[in-house]
């Protein structure tokens, strides 16, 4: 953190005082409830490469060839002339049952015209000057002749790093190591494999890795796993998320036995869900020893039978028990048990002592085929497996993770904890800070397992979005009786593959930056305190809520994944009167295949956002737009598009969406999509249905066929204000205040502290100069926590709270 230092003496805090917007008033004599010792915690899914090609530090891309059947991705071959070198993929005669195909390479080569096996790794290999690279592979074959090992430039021409591979290559298989140290920094580098012999070569299981966080053998990539460090968290949930389910098939979900052992040992799998094929290089081992590393304890999170697009009937998940059950065994068993014994001989002799499963991810949603058949049943044959065993052990249950913004526990069986998914809006995070005070203390306690800003956040994560999360954060804190685990989601994106976002920490092969997600996750974790504080609060100002309505817009039609034909029957003004006409007179087709038909306006793509918009500009503050439409094939329904402005900000009227189960009204704000509405609701292909929309300003209303599905308002993206909350810090004796400016208003704050007598303290602020703000690659720290040191009169300080800000006073 940058610091400063700030002197605010007690006659300037007398006479800023009287000037002062907000009055807090903190009673620090009458310490409430304690604060929940698991917050906060950090979520890690494999998803944007946050494993493979992120987290987990191995340089080489496809390193067993088993990313593709019939090609070898990230791989290449070049030849001097005079040389020659062929590749294929074979399957028979492995170096062991884990792997499925190995390369052959059949080479014509000499000292004088070499030939060459590249790999260009995760978008560039990251050779840094100085640096020492440790380099394994596999190889057999009939082959005489040297082999070289380097690292280059991405057209070969600079040789930043160089040494001889020394080992015969025979006919059996062979395990070959060697060192390389880089002279020179190149973010783009690759790596090469160099023959100048002749003769047939296999290789598999070609693995470079670089200095590893604290040197951990099969480690994790420092910078990353720095930041993670830094966040102290109390609690590592993993391995996901969707990962955990997979897709398919069962054998893309993860199965940790799979994971564990030497990496030749480890066939890996297709992470379907979010579209490239791990190596399982990080496994169960290597969660495990984060968990440990980062001083956090594990959650481990179990299948029950269920993978997106298809199940285990509940009647037969006896082997997917057997599984947990073995799972646990391994990190909590003696050596003198099956699976603790094999634990020590992978390298940790004590246990990892998992306290918390979480039994299934999103698996108890209202509708049996979004993975989530018969799961209180499938709830109660865990429980009973692991409670008879570990009957100390914290379990986890799933309520509804979308569409509900108060999810309940419908089951008698009783669960310690239930697990809370939200990715909304910052409006609906500040709006939701008092979600928690009238929670049932009687009932189970919650668990915020995945969170985060999804919607109106920018391009890489704004101010607006953290600070929205910060105001939810408070109001977890503030009810840490019941909230007593939480988990941003999720961590990291790797820029050259982002699947989803945003993501609190994002990079590259050579650099990485922290969102402002991320450092409002860092300081609120490094300041919780152990108890809870009253807070009173006065703010004699009040905050208008911005209109969302543009002046201009435009309507039309859509489809997503689905064929489907409409027959525009035009729009009016609120009354039912003819809109003027304007300029434009052709429709303007955004995305997907239009075709007019006598009539009928046809979109015959299966893609997804394919959009139509009508001639005609909309300045009218109300409107009223009326289309017939059928859906003729595909997956889900139809759309109606309105207040579209331009790609990235527009409205959408959502019939049969989310796999037709749903109907919809969404918020696309500067390219991130949010629900406004949800309800339950399909649509039947083949059949001609009559939809009325009506806007008046922010009020929307839908029909369908005559009866009125949606009457709502669209909200603006943020909820300005001021909020404040506080802790006392038994352990160092401060009072913890926390002060959110959600608004784009500066002000100042009169702090009170009741009941004890301050001598100094810091203030840590997140700040910029607006909401919109974001931290990029080459601007890593356009928006990061800055500290100041304040001293005060003997009770009262002043401080200014700038617009758009976190402020954290630790008063001594």
């Amino acid at each position: 953190m940058k610091r400063n230092h700030i002197l605010m003496a007690a006659l300037l805090a007398s006479s800023l005082a009287a000037n002062a917007q907000v009055k807090i008033n903190v009673d620090a004599a009458n310490p409430g409830i304690k604060v929940s010792p698991n917050l906060y915690g950090i979520f890690f899914e494999d998803i944007n490469h946050a494993a493979d090609g992120g987290l987990y530090a191995e340089l080489i891309s496809n390193r067993s060839f088993e990313d593709s059947d019939t090609a070898t991705p990230t791989w290449r071959t070049s030849a001097a002339k005079g040389a020659a070198i062929s590749t294929q993929l074979v399957s028979k005669a492995l170096l062991n049952s884990a792997q499925g195909k190995a390369l052959q390479l059949t080479l014509n080569a000499s000292p004088s015209a070499t030939a060459s096996l590249i790999n260009e790794g995760f978008w560039g290999i990251n050779s840094v000057q100085g640096r020492t690279y440790r380099l394994s592979l596999f190889a057999k074959g009939s082959y005489k002749g040297g082999l070289k090992a380097r690292l280059v430039s991405a057209d070969g021409k600079k040789v930043y790093a160089e040494t001889k591979v020394e080992a015969a290559i025979g006919k059996k298989w062979n395990k070959l190591t060697a060192q390389l140290t880089a002279t020179a920094n190149d973010p783009k580098a690759q790596f090469e494999l160099v023959f100048d012999g002749k003769g047939t070569v296999t290789l598999d299981v070609v693995s470079l890795f670089p200095p590893t966080f604290k040197n951990r053998p099969n480690g994790l990539r420092p910078d990353l796993a720095q930041l993670l460090y830094n966040i102290r968290p109390k609690f590592v949930r993993f391995p996901g998320g969707c990962y955990v389910e997979g897709q398919e098939s069962p054998e893309n979900a993860f199965h940790w036995e799979k994971t564990i052992g030497p990496i030749e040992e480890r066939p890996g799998h297709k992470n379907v869900n979010w579209r490239y094929r791990t190596s399982d290089g990080m496994g169960f081992d290597e969660y495990l020893q984060l968990a440990e590393d980062l001083n956090a304890k594990p959650l481990y999170v179990v299948n029950v039978g269920l993978w997106h697009g298809g199940m285990t009937p509940v009647d037969s998940i006896q082997p997917w028990i057997d599984e947990c059950m073995n799972a646990l065994e391994y990190a909590n068993g003696p050596v003198t048990s099956k699976y603790g014994a094999l634990r020590a001989k992978n390298g940790h002799p004590e246990p990892y002592n998992i306290e918390y499963l979480e039994i299934g991810n999103e698996n108890n949603q209202p509708d049996p085929a979004l993975q989530s058949d018969h799961y209180y049943e499938r709830f109660k044959k865990f429980k009973d497996a692991v409670l008879a065993k570990y009957p100390n052990m914290h379990l986890i249950g799933n309520v509804v993770a979308w569409g509900d913004d108060n999810p309940t526990w419908d089951s008698k069986e009783s669960v310690e904890l239930l697990d809370e998914h939200y990715y909304r809006n910052p409006a609906w995070f500040a709006e939701n800070f008092r979600k928690y005070d009238n929670y049932n203390r009687k009932g189970s306690e919650i668990y915020v397992g995945e969170y985060a800003v999804t919607q109106g956040f920018g391009n890489m994560g704004s101010l607006d979005a953290a600070l929205g999360e910060a105001v939810y954060m408070m109001g977890i804190e503030n009810n840490s009786d019941i909230v007593t685990m939480a988990s941003y989601a999720p961590i990291f994106a790797n820029l050259n593959d982002r699947m989803w976002a945003p993501d609190m920490i994002q990079f590259t092969s050579d650099k990485v930056f922290g969102t402002p997600s991320y450092y409002v996750q860092n300081i609120m974790a490094n300041n919780v305190g152990t108890h809870v504080l009253k807070v009173n609060q006065t703010n004699p100002y009040t905050y208008g809520e911005a209109l969302v309505k543009p002046a201009v817009c435009r309507v039309g039609m859509g489809t997503w994944a689905t064929q489907a034909s409409f027959q525009d029957k035009g729009y009016t003004d609120a009354d039912g009167n003819a809109l003027p006409a304007t300029l434009q007179e052709l429709p303007t087709d955004v995305r997907g295949d239009w075709k007019v038909d006598g009539g009928v306006i046809k979109q015959t793509s299966g893609g997804e956002s394919c959009i139509r918009l009508n001639p005609g500009e909309i300045t009218a503050d109300g409107y009223i737009y009326k289309v017939r439409a059928r859906k003729d094939s595909g997956n889900e329904g139809f759309l109606l598009i309105f207040n579209y402005v331009d790609d990235k900000n527009y409205c959408w009227l959502n019939l049969g969406g989310w796999n037709n189960t749903q109907h919809g009204i969404e918020q696309i704000v500067d390219g991130a999509k949010g629900q406004a509405a949800t309800v339950s609701g399909k649509i039947e292909t083949g059949r001609w249905y009559d939809i009325c929309l009506k806007v008046k300003g922010d009020s929307v209303i839908a029909s369908l066929d005559g009866k009125e599905i949606f009457a709502t308002k669209l909200r603006a993206n943020t909820l300005p204000g001021v909020f404040s909350t506080a802790t006392l810090d038994q352990t160092t004796g401060e009072v913890i205040l926390k002060v959110a400016n959600t608004s784009s208003e500066n002000t100042t704050a009169e702090i009170n502290v009741q009941g004890k007598s301050i001598s100094n303290g810091k203030l840590i602020r997140l700040s910029a100069k607006n909401g919109k703000e974001e931290n990029t690659i080459d601007n890593p720290t356009n928006v990061h926590p800055t500290e100041s040191f304040v001293t005060t009169s003997k009770d009262r300080v002043v401080v200014e709270i700038p617009a758009n800000s976190l402020n954290i006073l630790r008063l001594k």
